[in-house]
């Protein structure tokens, strides 16, 4: 089994040269939502944004398209689980047989919706590794320091 990846303070530590991935058109900063994003969608965006925004450099202009992937998958995953919360894993059939069912009454079948977020959570973990959203997403990628300097001093001291 490989042996994980150095992180940059120990690669430093060690008097190796910190690893850096390119940055591809800046910092990501604090961008208003897609306005066709679900409303659950544009939330985890704000969120998501907001996170990221203490580690600069974390989310940069070239992340947008998997950011924008990432929350829509969320609001689909969403909107399935709480279906599921709602309606249970069985619902009644639809068709003409499922409908006439037997002594029991109609025939339960597998809600669609189990399905739909089961697939939605396959998709937000591969996207959350991508993002560096997952713990150990976050151990093998170096995002920085919290930015949380309060002044030009503190920044030139650290």
């Amino acid at each position: 089994m490989p042996q994980p990846r150095k992180t940059n303070a120990l690669r430093m530590l060690h008097g190796q040269a910190p690893r850096t991935a390119p940055v591809i058109g800046g910092p990501l900063g604090l961008p208003d939502p897609p306005d066709w994003l679900p409303p659950a969608g544009q939330e985890e965006w704000v969120r998501v944004t907001q996170v990221c925004n203490a580690r600069p450099g974390w989310l940069q202009d070239g992340d947008v398209a998997l950011l924008t992937a990432y929350c829509h998958t969320w609001a689909t995953w969403l909107e399935a689980a709480r279906d599921v919360a709602r309606r249970g894993a069985l619902v009644p059939g639809r068709s003409s047989a499922d409908a006439a069912g037997d002594e029991d009454g109609p025939r339960l079948v597998k809600n669609p919706a189990v399905q739909i977020a089961r697939d939605a959570a396959v998709q937000l973990r591969a996207l959350c590794r991508e993002l560096g959203f997952s713990p150990d997403a976050r151990r093998r990628v170096d995002i920085g320091d919290i930015d949380d300097h309060d002044d030009d001093a503190d920044r030139l001291l650290t």
